[in-house]
Formats: structure tokens, sequence, C-alpha cells
């Protein structure tokens, strides 16, 4: 009896081991995993482009939308966008860059190290040229500092610069040790560390120009830095042509269709270039402009035996008004009076890329600093190199362009120029690049009305609202350091266009 009884009892503990080992085995939810490979998450916070004819387009004029009723223009202006997110969301860029680094850790896969740190730049710098202040070194520590104080815009710039700057080198470092490397989960480059430090630089270039107004703040040292990157090409490489832009080619698959294709008969209809692009176009008689635009249906009619004639006629072309109700807008579309995107090139699921960042406003870039005398390079060959490689991406013929049309001239008229080209290659790509430009430079000067729902286009984002109730405090003094008062309103003039 006593032999059953111990047979019995090893027999009952063995399986109750068994039992919590199993248990141990299929506790954790597979639907909820505790790890993640690094590369899912790189993919995930990896900025994507704003494909063509979106609604961010209309802001900085490139086009609008024709309706039968009687709205004003809508601009998509209201409140910021703090990219923290919730701690458990699955929407936080930057706590998921954080989980990125830690799952990096555990794979003994650096390089995912290293890209967060351009991540974390791209991020924090498009909060603060959206907002001024915000936070950055209290910011998503809630045990710590459950309401983080904002840091001035300088202190994010400056920390900023030092991610990249940081990432340039131990990138190159990373390269220089493991030949042949890449990184998975990429959707730019596939997987091309090379053309990621190009990037890295060709950001950076970005950011100091967008600080051309603090060129003679020691701390920031924008002049240096720009000469730096310059004159050290094998430290900091650059993109060396469109091959090299980080963009998204369209086709017909889900999460790859562009704004504007054949599922979206509405956008066909609705449409129009605004005249504020147009005549810019037109004023250089920019072949750009036969590529990007169809004729109007009345220029197109008047002379239907001779399509290449009209089409190669600059006065075929006309933009709607940005001035105006979109009911006007509408009844000139359908009176024949206006230019729509070419279809040809369009209407279809590839379309245009979609560029993140790309190799035109780099050497456009280069030419402003050089034209502002921070660097000795000379200004017109990059200016040169912006504008065909500007004309190659819209596969446009550029004949006498550079020598008679719009060709490089010095001085202040030379700087106008070269922020007319940058407004023009960032037709409809870049993301708001082509807005903070505008913001930055007043170049193109844009078109407004009383009858618009604005007279004029805000120069910030306002805080997130929930910021007055979850973080009052560190909003509110964020709001009296930068503007003196804690209303918080769209026309203030932020630290960085002072």
């Amino acid at each position: 009896m006593k032999t059953m009884h111990k047979v019995l009892c090893l027999w009952l503990l063995a399986v109750t081991t068994s039992s919590c080992l199993k248990y141990d085995e299929l506790r954790e939810n597979p639907n909820n995993p505790s790890s993640v490979a690094p590369s899912l998450l790189f993919s995930g916070v990896t900025p994507a482009p704003v494909s063509a004819f979106s609604d961010a387009y209309q802001n900085p004029q490139y086009h609008t939308f024709a309706t039968a009723d009687s709205s004003p223009l809508n601009y998509k202006y209201g409140g910021g966008t703090f990219y923290y997110g919730a701690k458990e969301a699955a929407n936080s860029p930057l706590r998921n860059i954080e989980k990125m680094i830690g799952e990096a850790g555990k794979a003994n896969t650096p390089v995912y190290v290293i890209l967060a740190k351009f991540l974390k730049a791209y991020y924090y710098s498009t909060m603060t040229r959206q907002m001024g202040d915000i936070p950055l070194s209290e910011a998503m520590q809630g045990e710590k500092f459950p309401k983080p104080k904002y840091d001035p815009q300088k202190s994010v710039f400056i920390q900023c610069l030092k991610w990249l700057d940081e990432s340039n080198s131990e990138l190159s470092a990373y390269i220089a040790a493991t030949p042949g490397a890449s990184v998975d989960g990429d959707i730019y480059f596939n997987g091309d560390l090379k053309k990621w430090q190009k990037a890295i630089n060709a950001y950076t270039l970005r950011m100091l120009i967008l600080l051309s107004k603090k060129e003679g703040d020691a701390d920031l040292n924008v002049k240096g830095r720009f000469q730096n990157i310059i004159q050290n090409p094998a430290k900091y490489p650059l993109f060396g042509s469109l091959s090299d832009n980080m963009q998204l080619v369209h086709r017909d698959e889900d999460g790859f269709r562009g704004t504007y294709n054949p599922n979206s008969g509405i956008l066909r209809e609705g449409v129009l270039y605004v005249d504020t692009y147009i005549d810019l176009l037109k004023k250089y008689l920019d072949p750009r402009l036969q590529i990007v635009a169809d004729p109007t249906p009345n220029a197109l009619a008047a002379n239907p035996t001779n399509e290449t004639a009209v089409r190669a006629d600059f006065a075929s072309y006309a933009g709607a008004s940005a001035a105006v109700t979109a009911i006007a807008n509408n009844l000139r579309k359908n009176n024949g009076e206006l230019s729509k995107p070419n279809e040809k090139r369009f209407w279809n699921f590839v379309g245009q890329p979609s560029i993140l960042l790309g190799y035109s406003e780099q050497e456009l870039n280069i030419a402003e600093a050089a034209q502002r005398g921070w660097i000795t390079e000379n200004a017109k060959t990059h200016y040169d190199n912006g504008v065909t490689a500007s004309m190659a991406f819209y596969n446009a013929p550029i004949g006498d362009y550079l020598t008679t049309k719009a060709p490089y001239i010095g001085g202040a008229d030379g700087l106008k120029r070269i922020h007319e080209q940058m407004y023009l290659s960032l037709a409809e790509n870049s993301g708001a690049e082509a807005w903070f430009q505008q913001r930055r430079t007043g170049v193109p000067e844009f078109k407004f009305s009383g009858v618009n729902s604005v007279t004029k286009l805000p120069v910030r984002w306002a805080y997130p609202s929930a910021e007055n109730t979850e973080n009052t405090e560190s909003y509110r003094a964020a709001l009296r350091a930068q503007f003196g008062t804690e209303i918080d309103d769209r026309d203030q003039i932020m630290w960085l266009l002072k």
C-alpha cells in the first residue's frame, strides 16, 4: 500500500510539474506578444510620404478641390499632433522607437539603435517647427515626469542636430565594420545603409536651411555645421542623383496606392490646379507645366485637330483661384476654363513617386547656402543640378531653360529665384516642406481674400487641446515664455521665425 501511495504521489508530481510547464509556455497571448522584431517596428516608425493631391497640398496652393456647394476654400489647420502617444497605443512613433531600441538590444542588431537617432530627430523637429517649444528632455517618462516641461525650441533643434550627427558617424562606423550589412524593414532603400546615411545628411541640410534666420547664433553654428558637411564628403555623403531619393513608388496594392487613382473617381472630377502654381510655371515657360497639367477643355475645343499644338501653348493652361470661393471655381471648371491634372500621367495606380526627401531639394538647399555666403561652393552649379533633377523627375525636356528662361542669377533676385525653383521642385511631394519654405521666405506670394475661410495662412499649429487639461502648468508656462500670454494662437511668431 505504501508503494502504491508513493507511485501515486510521484505520478501526481509529474503531472503537476508538466502542467505548470505547459501553462508557462501557453500563458503568453500570441495576439499581444511581449517581443517584436525590430524590423517590424522600424517599418512602422519610418515616416511615410504624402502622395500627390492630398489635402496637405492645398495649403501651399498647388491645387484645390471644386465643389458644388457654396463653401469657402477650407485650409486644414487646427491643433498640432504630438508623436508621443499613450504608452499602450500602437500609433505612438516615439514610444515605438524606444521599443525598437530595446528589441534591437535583445536581438543584437545595433543598426536600429543608430537609425533611431535619425528618426527621433525627424519627429521632434517636425513637432517643434509646427508648434514651437515642445516637451523633449522630460518626454515619455510618465513615472518620473508625469507632466513634462516644454523645452525651448532652440534646445530642441540643438538636440536634433546632435542626434543627426551621431547617427551619421555611428552608421559610417557600422558600415565600415560590417561590409555588405543591410537593414530589414526598410520601405525606401531596400536595406541599403549607404543610402540611409545620405538621407541623414540631406535631412541635416534641410534643418540647417530651415534655421537661416538664426545663422548668427553661436550655439547653433548653422554656417559652420553646413560647411562641415559640404567640405567633408567622405564623412558626410549626400544624395548624388534622383536614384538616391527617399521615395515610395506607387502600385495597385494596399498601402502603396497614391491618393489620386482610378479607385477615387471623385478626385478626378474635383481636383483643380491653383494659379499660384500654374502662373509661376507659365512665367518661366516651364515644360513641367505640360507634364503635370492638361490644357483647359476650352483650349482643346478651340483647336480639336491639333492637340499637340494646344499642349505646347502655355496660354492653354489656367489655374483656379485661391482667392475665391469653391463654388466660383466650380463654375469656372464647368465652363471649361480650368486645368486639371494630366490624365495620362496621374490617372492610374502608378502616377508619380511620393518623395519624403529628394536630391533636387538637397541641391537647391546647397545653392541657397552658397548664395548666402555660408559655403564657397558654386551656387550656379547646385542651382542647375537642382532644377535639372526636378525636370528629370517629371521627364520634362529642359532645353534652354537654364540658359534663357530661368538661368541662375546672383544677389537678392537670385535668392528669390532659388526659392521659386524650390517651390516648383517641391510641388506635391516632400510633405509640408513647400509650406515651411514659404513661411520662411515669403516665396511665392500666396493669394487670399475675405471670401475665404482665412485671409492668410497661420504661421503655426496650435498645441493639442489635451495639453490644457492634462499638462496645464507646463503648457501654459510654455505659452507665456514664448508669446507673453496663455492664449494659444496660430498667428503667434515662434522663436524660429524671429
